[in-house]
């Protein structure tokens, strides 16, 4: 998965911040593994202090884990660190190197291992893993499931999309995103297309691996709506581009891609299979939807992040209350008595899970960001951005003098567009000159 990301992230932002924004990848994994081994997974899910509904304890550093259960930090791991890159890429080009991994270490030791401990711990408030009575809405029906994210469109998605928002706006947007956008655009297609597809392949490890212990009958289908929903978002986002513009958008197919699978993430065990098509194609619409709208308010995402995992993470969380089906419900949880979507209280809880993560995850958010921007600061200064973070914080460049230059290929581009005309016409001169002298 990280692989994919950092092949996606590099090849969306420019040229000029290639080593940076993959040294923050790389970054990411390590510092995760720190702070997620010491504290993070003991507040996901300690229960050294019996049943605490909003944060784990015990277990720390592994303490109290025996060697044939440790497999699960290392599963749960690699959710906390997607959780965290999720964020290099909204704040990618302009944020301090020191600034982001100050946030991935807050955000991998205590941000995502409370959200996670609330919906995957049997403690936790929201929890389909908790026993019945102590499930959110058994109040109302007995028959609640709690909580349903199967795989982390909330818990892993929408949480690292909601850090990217609030990351981006207060650290800003680029200098001049909003007056030139064509100069922003990501430089290597080819990278882009390459994590994606190695992100597409992760997926099945994230979704099918839910089952946490290898159950064919779940894994399987998990396997065939992780395929589906990405595969018509895809084309939905396709059809609905060129409908509105003049070319075939590669990007916007990739990314496309990437909000089907974080759309299906949740539901990908409880809905119909057939479902996931339609999930895909409404996730395919939310993404471009707030992608739209971010660049409306001018909040600057490199990546699209914010709509990709921020956006489709909540309409991912919300389909699960208007497509989960009793019978998938019953395969994939503890909960016999499942109803579905059949009384819209699944729908209720969905959505009430949405609000208080997205609460939690802001407020925690907008005090991280304010402590780094008031210690050691969130961006760099304005010459260092010019010059590009590769060489003002790494010393030198991710590709040769002679390779591609895209600062100089789109000023080389522009005045081609001014004279394009004249020089085509001096080159065809210039060949019909030389065929009349041979």
């Amino acid at each position: 998965m990280h692989a994919g990301f950092a092949m996606l992230e590099a090849g969306s932002v420019r040229q000029k911040n290639t080593i940076n924004i993959l040294f923050k990848n790389i970054g990411t994994v390590c510092i995760g593994a720190i702070t997620y081994f010491t504290v993070g997974f003991a507040f996901a899910y300690g229960t050294q202090r019996g049943k605490n509904k909003f944060i784990g304890t015990g277990d720390y550093g592994l303490s109290e884990s025996q060697n044939g259960n440790k497999h699960n930090w290392f599963f749960q791991y690699a959710f906390a660190a997607t959780a965290s890159t999720i964020l290099s890429g909204a704040i990618a080009g302009r944020a301090k190197l020191e600034a982001y991994f100050c946030a991935c270490a807050i955000i991998t030791a205590f941000i995502y291992p409370v959200v996670s401990h609330w919906v995957w711990a049997p403690e936790g408030w929201l929890s389909a893993f908790a026993d019945p009575e102590d499930r959110i809405g058994y109040k109302t029906d007995e028959k609640t499931c709690g909580f349903i994210d199967y795989a982390g469109s909330a818990v892993v998605h929408m949480t690292g999309g909601i850090i990217g928002l609030i990351g981006a706006i207060f650290v800003g947007p680029r200098i001049g995103k909003f007056e030139n956008p064509d100069a922003f655009k990501g430089h290597n297609y080819a990278l882009i297309a390459i994590g994606v597809l190695i992100l597409w392949f992760g997926w099945f490890g994230f979704n099918c691996g839910s089952t946490l212990a290898f159950d064919g009958n779940v894994a399987s289908k998990v396997a065939v709506t992780t395929v589906l929903s990405p595969a018509s978002a895809c084309i939905t986002g396709i059809v609905i581009q060129r409908a509105m513009g003049k070319y075939w958008d590669v990007a916007n197919a990739l990314n496309t891609v990437l909000a089907g699978l974080v759309s299906i993430t949740a539901g990908c065990s409880v809905v119909a299979d057939w479902h996931a098509i339609f999930i895909g194609m409404i996730g395919a619409m939310v993404y471009m939807s707030v992608s739209k709208t971010m660049i409306y308010f001018r909040v600057d995402d490199p990546v699209d992040a914010i709509a990709v995992h921020g956006g489709c993470g909540i309409w991912g969380t919300l389909a699960v209350g208007i497509f989960a089906e009793a019978n998938e419900i019953k395969n994939a949880y503890d909960c016999p008595n499942a109803e579905g979507n059949g009384t819209g209280l699944q729908f209720g809880i969905q959505l009430a899970g949405i609000l208080a993560i997205i609460g939690f995850v802001g407020a925690c958010s907008i005090v991280m960001f304010l402590f780094i921007k008031l210690t050691i600061g969130l961006r760099v200064g304005a010459e260092e951005e010019e010059l590009g973070l590769d060489e003002s914080e790494h010393g030198h460049k991710a590709y040769s003098q002679g390779a591609f230059n895209q600062d100089r290929d789109t000023e080389k581009g522009k005045e081609i567009g001014k004279h394009g005309s004249n020089v085509e016409l001096k080159q065809t001169s210039t060949v019909n000159l030389t065929k009349a002298a041979v």
